[in-house]
């Protein structure tokens, strides 16, 4: 077992956390403020560990798949609405990381979180996927 340094993205769904390591998928898409806020600090070979917890059950004990950013694109797009005298901009950006699975974790502790900041934590990584 391996100790490491991860940025913790949260409240992923069991089912896309099972397309990564079946390989179906090999990207995710982060749009909530405090997901964006870590991938936005997370850079190609970062450790980042994918969980279904919400940020605020985040502690010792979580677990999650932990795999290694490949690639990151950040996008950005404005909406904009009107109606009558009314008009409205709104902008949205959103970040892609493309993840190579590499194992399971298990958090020990949680040592920087926040919804504007990012959420990193000491992880033992229990196993390793080998498949290509």
């Amino acid at each position: 077992m391996e100790k490491v340094r991860c940025y913790v993205l949260t409240g992923i769904s069991r089912s896309v956390i099972e397309s990564l390591i079946r390989r179906e998928i090999r990207s995710i898409e982060l749009r909530s403020a405090h997901n964006v806020a870590t991938a936005l600090k997370a850079e190609v070979g970062s450790c980042i560990m994918l969980t279904p917890a919400k940020l605020c059950d985040l502690g010792r004990g979580v677990t999650g798949l932990v795999a290694e950013v490949s690639g990151k694109e950040v996008m950005s797009h404005s909406v904009f609405f009107s109606s009558g005298s009314y008009f409205e901009e709104s902008e949205m950006t959103a970040v892609r990381l493309l993840l190579k699975p590499k194992g399971f974790g298990r958090i020990i502790s949680v040592l920087k979180s926040g919804i504007l900041d990012s959420t990193e934590a000491e992880v033992v990584c229990m196993t390793h996927l080998d498949a290509g």
